[in-house]
């Protein structure tokens, strides 16, 4: 019993997510390995009675959904016989590694009423003499894009814990596949989903695809579209055999944000959907954070070698202007301006068009010859603005926080 135990923790540390392993001739074994299964759904692994066998390990349980059309959902499911584990075990919850797949447990009265598990090792959850444990699996094909996808496997776990178990540290896995691809009747082109990426709040994000029916569907009619946040517009332009999806981002509040475009077809309930995602920045951003800190001795310059350790990226995100910064001033949260005791480079990144690397080096003078205390530090903002925008005080502006503390080290 403990080798059956432990065979069934090892098992799904073996399984990745969604794997192509049924291109790598997996499928081939994976009816011996799991054991049969009765047209009914019931699970019966067969267990060798040898004690010490390996052939324990086909406990697993597998299920092929086949190839679903997309839009579809798919169910199944496993009767599970908990008496193939010895010892009670108590199922507390189950986990499906799809992103399309959900899985659940229930406990089953002959008249069909079920109830549900409350993820606890009490013997509540365990069946009852006329009930029998239930998993429920659904694919639905709804949460994928909507491209052909070869049958591949995922793999998941039902987590049980040993009935006199009351730390839960003995707890196990019992291992289950569900093998499933995905028929789309559509074909989107290059994209199937639309990326903005980082859209500057003054700025407006434009991304186009194409959309037709495949070979089974040459004739499919897209009749509308709509999206599900008012930031995203979509329009559809038939040309030729296929229609060119426009979408247009006029971003809102700053983050990461995810809608969907949805293109109604002829198909009776089908209904393409593009999953969109974007992210709105400010114009002027400093990263990876907006801030500089210097540790020194605040009685004499810096070395050169320094500045390259104390700098930010940053990056201005309107393609309508110059991306070069240049240095406005360098002010104290005292309001004294020591724009003079620093040294400021703005150099280009290689290979980003709109980003300057600034580095900054003390020149010292911060003291006016008067002794620093051991907990004296500076704190101000070194002011960045746009070149040749104008007046300063029209001009945007990117403060960047400068923190200087006095080097303990002699």
């Amino acid at each position: 019993m403990r080798l059956l135990l432990l065979t069934l923790v090892a098992l799904p540390l073996l399984f990745i997510s969604c794997s192509n392993s049924e291109a790598r001739g997996d499928s081939g074994g994976s009816a011996g390995r799991a054991g049969s299964m009765r047209d009914n759904g019931h699970a019966t692994p067969a267990i060798s009675a040898q004690v010490g066998s390996k052939e324990k390990a086909r406990l697993i349980l597998d299920h092929d959904f086949g190839i679903v059309p997309h839009g579809e959902q798919r169910e199944h499911e496993f009767e599970l016989d908990l008496s193939l584990l010895g010892e009670p075990h108590v199922p507390l919850r189950v986990h499906l590694e799809c992103s399309c797949g959900k899985a659940e447990i229930r406990l089953r009265k002959p008249d069909g009423t079920d109830r549900p598990i409350d993820g606890t090792g009490f013997p509540r959850n365990l069946p009852q003499e006329d009930e029998r444990a239930i998993m429920r699996i659904t694919v639905d094909t709804r949460k994928k894009e909507a491209i052909d996808l070869p049958k591949a496997v995922s793999r998941g776990y039902i987590l049980l814990q040993p009935l006199d178990d009351t730390t839960g540290m003995a707890r196990i896995r019992w291992a289950f596949l569900v093998r499933f691809g995905i028929d789309a009747p559509v074909v989107l082109h290059p994209f199937a989903a639309i990326d903005f990426g980082s859209v500057a709040q003054s700025m407006t994000g434009k991304r186009l695809t194409t959309l037709r029916g495949d070979d089974n569907h040459p004739n499919v009619k897209f009749t509308s579209v709509k999206t599900t946040d008012i930031d995203i517009e979509a329009t559809l332009e038939p040309d030729e055999d296929h229609v060119v999806v426009r979408a247009t981002c006029s971003p809102g509040a700053l983050g990461n944000h995810r809608a969907l475009i949805l293109v109604k077809t002829d198909i009776p309930d089908y209904t393409v959907a593009l999953e969109v995602s974007w992210k709105v920045v400010p114009d002027l951003e400093a990263s990876p954070i907006d801030k500089i800190s210097i540790s020194t001795h605040l009685n004499k310059a810096q070395p050169e070698r320094m500045m390259q350790m104390q700098s930010v990226l940053v990056t201005d995100h309107n393609r309508h202007r110059s991306p070069e910064f240049v240095v406005r001033n360098i002010v104290g949260n005292d309001g004294r301006d020591v724009t003079s005791l620093f040294a400021v480079t703005l150099t280009p990144v290689p290979n980003k068009n709109r980003q300057q690397r600034m580095e900054v080096r003390y020149l010292g003078g911060l003291l006016n010859g008067e002794p620093a205390g051991p907990t004296y530090s500076f704190r101000g903002k070194i002011v960045l603005t746009k070149k040749g925008d104008g007046s300063a005080d029209i001009a945007p502006t990117l403060p960047i926080d400068l923190v200087v503390f006095q080097s303990r080290t002699p």
